[in-house]
């Protein structure tokens, strides 16, 4: 009895969806799968295929699955990689991004992560907040000065931050890029499941959204010892999740801009870089001395 083959690709397993992505070296377009990788022009046969999911090639017949046959990748533990996979570009594909396709699957273990430890985490979120809240309240700056030193905060407000708080006539552009420093705490505010969710980067937070953060978390001027003391991070995968999804937003953007290319998305660019760089930053993921201000966001 013959074997009914699954095709998939064997590095990324992109699904062949029956359109005509192949070319020969004749100039005929077909689907290489009609035809068992011959040309049907020339009568080409070709060993290997490009894969229009990941970019990659792979031996034409590694594409022909016999979902009988027992795999290693039949693990749990793999199975879990792959689970996390489709659910990964499943959102990609969501926020309108299709180019980028998981091809090694421990891409998406979080086992050899150096996260950053919760308390870390919750005084550099209340120094977000307190410097976006500056940006609008210039003349109440010595009191965040003040409260900082008060909490044992000041030592781990950056450079850039401590020159911002004693500037008596903050460039407009400085203005700018920190207030961009409240979706950074909205974002460790999640890591630390004071919220539930995170906005998704292709819409704006809902009044709501910011209304349960603020009540989460002191008060400007209030006691923050007790607050920090019981913070806790949530699943940490999600967090690596999260990271890896604006990682690869980044990734798209930066193509477009080399490339030239448009803009299909309705992704909030820039709420996607203060994720990208503020997660990189629980991740420990930067060059330099690992200060706030010195963040890599590379891709």
């Amino acid at each position: 009895m013959a074997t009914d083959f699954k095709i998939e690709c064997p590095k990324c397993e992109w699904l062949p969806d029956g359109k005509a992505h192949w070319r020969c070296s004749c100039g005929h377009v077909w689907n290489t799968f009609d035809t068992k990788g011959k040309c049907p022009n020339c009568n080409k046969q070709w060993e290997t295929t490009y894969c229009p999911g990941c970019g990659h090639t792979s031996p034409h017949k590694d594409w022909y699955i016999d979902p009988n046959l027992p795999k290693k990748e039949d693990e749990p533990e793999v199975q879990e990689l792959k689970r996390r996979k489709r659910a990964f570009e499943g959102r990609m594909t969501a926020l309108g991004i299709n180019k980028y396709r998981i091809t090694h699957l421990q891409y998406l273990n979080p086992g050899n992560e150096n996260f950053r430890a919760p308390y870390e985490v919750g005084c550099r979120l209340l120094i977000l907040y307190g410097i976006a809240y500056s940006v609008h309240h210039l003349e109440d700056r010595q009191k965040i000065i003040d409260w900082f030193k008060r909490e044992n905060l000041w030592g781990k407000v950056s450079k850039c931050e401590k020159a911002f708080l004693s500037d008596s006539k903050p460039k407009r552009k400085v203005l700018m890029n920190l207030s961009w420093g409240l979706e950074g705490a909205l974002t460790l505010g999640w890591t630390l499941s004071l919220t539930e969710c995170l906005h998704e980067i292709d819409r704006d937070e809902t009044d709501e959204e910011m209304e349960a953060f603020v009540a989460s978390i002191p008060k400007l001027g209030g006691e923050t010892a007790e607050f920090l003391s019981k913070l806790a991070f949530r699943n940490l995968e999600q967090v690596y999740e999260e990271n890896l999804v604006n990682e690869l937003v980044t990734a798209y953007f930066r193509d477009l801009f080399l490339q030239g290319g448009k803009d299909e998305t309705s992704i909030n660019r820039m709420v996607s870089y203060e994720r990208h760089k503020t997660l990189n930053w629980v991740r420990q993921q930067f060059s330099g001395s690992g200060d706030w201000d010195e963040v890599d966001t590379s891709t």
